[in-house]
């Protein structure tokens, strides 16, 4: 999906897609001229982004748990 269409299928911004994009909390391909294209399964990592802001969860938050830190020991 290009990036109008995830924000016409999630309400959200394309702004705050692209802003999410550079904070890593979501990823997208590029195609012919650098235009954005979603997997389907970035509007589960949305909805997941705005169950933990509804909780309080800042998006540093949000990120760490979305895309743990590997070099932890376990």
């Amino acid at each position: 999906m290009d990036i109008a269409q995830v924000a016409r299928r999630s309400g959200v911004a394309a702004h705050t897609l692209r802003y999410y994009e550079k904070k890593g909390l979501i990823s997208a391909t590029r195609g012919a001229g650098g235009r954005r294209y979603f997997s389907a399964a970035v509007e589960e990592q949305l909805a997941l982004i705005a169950l933990g802001q509804a909780g309080g969860l800042s998006l540093d938050e949000i990120g760490s748990m979305l895309t743990p830190d590997q070099t932890h020991p376990t």
